[in-house]
């Protein structure tokens, strides 16, 4: 495949996904499997051939195997969950490090399902130590870590994450920081129009553009030893 592969979504893409989301059970999926393969499952896949090159730069360490880890799959693991609905309504791409350990490491991601389409960059979910050395980090190097940030909210991505409920929180910290004392896990997040863009090439710019504005943030949260 090439970069040009990938020339939007389908029309149907949205619509498969929300019938999924009222019929989500083994006998409506198998009749509207083909639908699924054509407008969901191959539509991402190429999606990540066209975006691999730029994310690659940005880390040569990610797996951009489209057929692997990179784009989500449809059936879920039901075993410890009490939504035993078997098939995941939410489809995403994930552009994370190949490592055992990648829960612990920033990813960048783009996810589409009923409600449309957001992206961003962050922990999956992060552990209290990795927060820890994030958070030992920022205080050592402020003006880098507010730079990247600064080029985060403008390019429109917002911080999101579980928050403590009596988070500690050093006194004189800009909010940029602040918000990262307050969270148990962090990520950044933005919505993305599901305009005319959606169902062309254009799409694959839009994203390329705003994954390198995060590439600053995701360098400096990366450099972190694995705890």
């Amino acid at each position: 495949m090439t970069e040009d592969s990938f020339q939007g979504f389908s029309k149907k893409t949205l619509p498969f996904l929300k019938n999924l989301a009222k019929n989500n059970d083994k006998v409506w999926f198998e009749t509207h499997k083909q639908d699924y393969i054509d407008h969901v499952r191959t539509l991402l896949r190429l999606l990540v051939d066209a975006l691999a090159p730029s994310m690659l730069k940005i880390d040569p360490g990610f797996d951009t195997d489209p057929k692997g880890v990179a784009v989500s799959r449809i059936h879920k693991d039901v075993r410890f969950s009490k939504d035993k609905s078997p098939y995941r309504v939410r489809q995403w791409i994930a552009f994370r490090h190949r490592t055992e350990d990648w829960q612990t490491r920033p990813t960048f991601y783009m996810g589409i399902g009923p409600d449309g389409c957001r992206y961003g960059m962050g922990f999956y979910q992060a552990t209290p130590a990795v927060m820890k050395a994030v958070r030992a980090r920022i205080q050592a190097r402020p003006t880098e870590f507010l730079t990247a940030v600064k080029a985060m909210k403008k390019a429109g991505f917002l911080i999101q994450g579980d928050a403590y409920a009596r988070p500690k929180i050093p006194d004189g910290l800009p909010t940029e920081m602040q918000e990262w004392f307050q969270r148990k896990t962090a990520y950044y997040i933005q919505e993305l129009a599901t305009d005319d863009a959606f169902y062309t090439k254009a799409l694959v710019g839009k994203l390329k553009k705003g994954f390198q504005a995060a590439a600053p943030l995701y360098r400096f949260l990366a450099e972190l030893s694995p705890i």
